[in-house]
């Protein structure tokens, strides 16, 4: 392995370490109720989270706004999309999860019958921001930073109605990350700029998944949203704890 190769191989690694840490979750558990004696739960109903299109701010980065102005869509049935591939992509991940816990997740909306034995998953999404992906990717460190916010609640049906189990705040952004004017020259100067091109392109391959940030961001939120569950879950024995850890 060559000295020049080397140096490009660790300015790359360094460059996805850098940015996979930048982006942050967080999640803050706003309420818990132990039910004693309550059997493993016989399924796991997730609902797609509501979104009202009045909490969704569009990418305002030109470019965006000048494909918007072309294609002559409606604002509000562009909100409305934007929300719900979140929503759908928060509901995804966690039944994901929760099928990796040994459980039974189940998809569901308002028509699906709540069978005995069962939990619930619902919440709303609070706030969709997509922020400027032109100032995000070219300026970076906080500038042009998108954000997502949602309310997570966890039920169990009961005969005087749903009984919240846990109840959460989610709060997750694009993070401070650097931008093209940052990361370009010290690229360049490791010669190393291919490399790191390379490298931010793999750590943000995930996201590329979704159309939106916000998308990938409501990913995050329930893998960290999933971590919370499991350790509930294990502490009513309906899980191994070593699936909590």
């Amino acid at each position: 392995m060559s000295l020049n190769y080397f140096i490009k191989l660790t300015v790359a690694c360094t460059v996805v370490s850098f940015m996979a840490g930048c982006a942050k979750t967080n999640i803050q558990k706003t309420s818990e109720f132990a039910m004693i004696g309550m059997p493993k739960p016989t399924t796991v109903l997730i609902y797609n989270f509501s979104v009202d299109p009045q909490a969704v701010q569009q990418n305002a980065s030109p470019f965006s706004r000048i494909v918007r102005s072309f294609e002559n869509n409606n604002e509000t049935a562009e909100k409305i999309k934007l929300g719900n591939e979140v929503a759908e992509a928060m509901a995804k991940e966690l039944t994901q999860k929760i099928r990796a816990m040994g459980l039974n997740p189940q998809r569901a909306d308002q028509n699906s019958p709540v069978v005995s034995g069962s939990i619930l998953i619902t919440g709303q999404i609070v706030k969709i921001d997509e922020g400027n992906s032109t100032r995000r990717n070219v300026i970076g460190l906080g500038a042009g930073q998108s954000s997502l916010d949602a309310t997570i609640s966890v039920l169990a049906p009961s005969s005087s109605g749903n009984k919240a189990l846990m109840t959460f705040n989610a709060h997750g952004d694009s993070g401070n990350k650097p931008g093209a004017l940052v990361m370009g020259p010290a690229g360049a100067a490791a010669g190393a700029g291919t490399a790191a091109t390379v490298a931010v392109n793999t750590a943000q391959g995930a996201a590329n998944t979704y159309k939106s940030a916000s998308a990938k961001q409501a990913t995050d939120m329930a893998e960290k949203i999933s971590t919370e569950l499991a350790l509930y879950f294990a502490k009513e024995g309906w899980i191994n704890s070593d699936l909590a850890k």
